[in-house]
């Protein structure tokens, strides 16, 4: 049997993640894990047999009970790592669930799931809600209901990924149509993207009535970042065929939105939206960025000067596969305050490698 590494108290932990969230001084960031293959579907054994290619998807192929033996699973993973931070469990990450509950039908292929576009014209505005009755949306709250009654206090429940305005739009109506209705209606296209945005947030306000609070907060699902308070994500990654005026006239509003009224908030970003940046740190109300290590680059070396940037304002998950030299480059080069990690990691042994690493980090007082 492999050793369990041993962790941080709970006391701990939390005191670890105020700190971080308080931008103050921090001897190494902190960080979650989530071990296995790259596409976070097929980490579940429950959804391979779904994962076939152009197969059409409906809730009712969701049987709840078959996903608790990979959350358990995933969860005693965690904690033989010791890790820093909560693992914390989402209805089931795979589905696009915004899109399949404002309409969309749902189709797997072989590594994750997508959505296909049913607006044809913007008269069609007024069926953008969420219907109590949706079946997508009640699976929702059943994976919600179920894991919430799972955790036992043992982890808490949290946001998979949910998209953003943007995303909802691009796959209601097509990502082309998107960017052509920008131009030719833009009232129009503004007053649909608060509509998908107030459905987020119904979404969200309804899944949070299901969740007990976690030791006075909660966390930010997928990256697993425990906050002493209120708290969101959401990301906005059609904003990369958009322009930074684009994203102001249209997308600043809906992100101020979702943020009003959260305590901590996080917002998830690729490289190829950096030219957003003097939007997203000009937003008082979001508290960190979220920047993806992509496969396929731009490198850690080169993204350096926009992690430079946020880090100096706000606060920083960087999410990824990071190899040894990695983590020493952005070691030489970051500060740990602000600064969390969100690790993905192919084997136990990576994770082990790379959590030793963070711990080493051993920040000075000074910097």
């Amino acid at each position: 049997m492999r050793g369990r590494t041993v962790g941080p108290s709970l006391a701990d932990r939390i005191a670890l993640h105020k700190l971080y969230w308080d931008r103050k001084f921090l001897p190494y960031p902190p960080a979650s894990f989530r071990v296995g293959d790259y596409f976070v579907s097929r980490q579940f054994e429950a959804a391979k047999s779904l994962l076939v290619q152009n197969k059409k998807i409906t809730p009712e192929m969701l049987t709840v009970e078959d996903f608790v033996p990979d959350y358990e699973r995933m969860f005693a993973g965690t904690e033989e790592l010791g890790q820093d931070a909560f693992w914390t469990a989402e209805p089931f990450t795979g589905i696009p669930w915004m899109e399949a509950i404002l309409g969309c039908e749902i189709y797997a292929n072989e590594e994750s799931f997508s959505s296909k576009p049913w607006m044809t014209s913007l008269d069609e505005l007024e069926k953008i809600k969420v219907d109590a009755s949706n079946p997508w949306f009640l699976k929702y709250l059943e994976f919600t209901r179920r894991l919430a009654e799972l955790g036992k206090g043992r982890f808490t429940v949290g946001m998979p990924i949910m998209r953003g305005p943007s995303d909802m739009v691009g796959a209601i109506m097509g990502q082309t149509e998107m960017i052509f209705a920008l131009a030719d209606e833009p009232e129009t296209m503004k007053t649909f993207f608060l509509k998908v945005t107030e459905a987020f947030l119904s979404v969200q306000r309804e899944q949070k009535k299901l969740i007990p609070a976690f030791h006075g907060g909660s966390c930010l699902g997928f990256y697993h970042v425990f906050c002493p308070g209120t708290s969101i994500w959401f990301q906005e990654d059609l904003s990369a065929i958009m322009s930074p005026e684009m994203y102001g006239e249209f997308l600043d509003g809906p992100a101020r939105r979702i943020c009003r009224g959260h305590e901590y908030t996080a917002i998830h970003l690729h490289p190829a939206s950096f030219f957003i940046l003097d939007h997203l740190l000009a937003n008082e109300g979001l508290r960190a960025i979220q920047v993806n290590k992509d496969v396929g680059g731009p490198s850690v070396e080169e993204m350096l000067p926009y992690l430079k940037r946020i880090s100096e304002q706000k606060n920083l998950i960087l999410w990824g596969d990071y190899s040894p030299a990695e983590l020493d480059l952005l070691r030489k080069n970051l500060p740990a305050r602000g600064l969390f990690f969100n690790c993905m990691m192919p084997t136990m042994d990576g994770a082990k490698e790379a959590l030793a690493c963070l711990r080493r980090w051993r920040e000075p007082r000074n910097h």
